[in-house]
């Protein structure tokens, strides 16, 4: 029996929009009909594809069930990528767009979950020294629902309980970040409505006394210089970037600075660490499952000396004489 056959929504005729996102669901694929227009029930017709366990599931027809302050976002969307919030507190982040030149619309819905996963805690181990309010540059990495916004979260909730200022920079903003028993508070800024973009972002943050700052993404090379100062000036820098593994996001980010001798001593000169996250669906009697596997890369003097010499393709030498499992966990959830 494969896991399509299992998915929770095999054979049914019909789902709950309402309960999909409330539910077990990651990821809810909706396509309206091309005749519904904004006079009429925006998602009269729609069918929806809910993904579970890491698998997607049967286009399937959808009723509408939700609140009238979510169906009119997702008519007239503030931005065509935008964040919000379910009455349960659970937090979405929606993507709207249109195909066949404007004629039909289709939106994604990613459903993150109510409480912030504590994957740092189980990742602690492997990186005792992110425990603390650690000054350097840790870069993430993995495809798209592999689970680095929520690693991120989670790192910045341990920041939040020891005390520190946390900015983050993102688009949208995904997780509402706050803590109730300690000090520590966030600043969260959105691209396009609080920050211009990334950089800006980053740059006005180091006027806020921030201990943590979290960037939803490094895209360009001013953002990538903007996060490199930070880390020199004492911060903990977090980012995401898109790379093909640990060691690739050492090489992504120098390609992104521009990769010349100066730019490559800035950065063999603060901590650096690299985090792959991928992604994959796992099947159990109990259900579908996903396993995410964490491969990580931390400087090193070998390490840092690769990096001067912009040899980003032989980071993998620092890693020799140790153990897979001082640099590799695989978490079921």
């Amino acid at each position: 029996e494969s896991g399509k056959d299992r998915h929770p929504h095999a054979g049914a005729g019909k789902i709950s929009l309402k309960e999909a996102l409330g539910g077990e669901a990651t990821d809810v694929h909706l396509f309206p009909a091309v005749s519904s227009t904004p006079e009429d029930a925006p998602l009269s017709g729609a069918k929806a594809r809910v993904r579970i366990g890491g698998v997607l599931g049967p286009l399937t027809a959808v009723d509408a069930d939700v609140d009238g302050e979510l169906l009119a976002m997702l008519n007239n969307p503030p931005k065509p990528d935008f964040s919000t919030g379910l009455p349960s507190g659970r937090r979405l982040r929606v993507a709207i767009r249109t195909v066949c030149s404007g004629i039909a619309r289709e939106i994604f819905i990613r459903v993150l979950p109510e409480t912030i996963p504590p994957v740092f805690g189980k990742l602690a181990h492997l990186l005792p020294e992110l425990a603390s309010v650690t000054p350097g540059l840790v870069l993430v990495s993995g495809i798209t629902g592999s689970g680095k916004s929520t690693l991120l979260a989670s790192v910045a909730m341990r920041h939040l309980e020891l005390g520190a200022h946390v900015v983050t920079v993102e688009d949208p903003v995904e997780y509402l970040l706050h803590s109730k028993t300690t000090t520590g508070y966030a600043s969260q800024r959105e691209v396009g409505l609080d920050v211009p973009d990334f950089a800006s972002g980053v740059k006005m943050s180091l006027r806020e006394d921030p201990d943590t700052i979290i960037v939803g993404e490094i895209r360009d090379r001013e953002t990538a210089l903007a996060t490199l100062t930070a880390a020199e000036t004492g911060h903990a820098v977090f980012a995401t970037v898109h790379a093909g593994g640990c060691f690739g996001t050492v090489d992504r980010f120098l390609s992104l600075v521009g990769g010349n001798e100066f730019e490559a001593m800035r950065l063999a000169g603060v901590y650096l660490c690299g985090i792959h996250v991928t992604s994959n669906p796992a099947e159990e009697k109990q259900g579908l499952f996903v396993d995410r596997t964490y491969e990580i890369f931390r400087s090193n003097d070998a390490a840092r000396t690769h990096i001067r010499d912009r040899s980003a393709h032989r980071l993998w030498q620092a890693r020799l004489g140790t153990s897979e499992k001082d640099w590799k966990l695989t978490i079921r959830s």
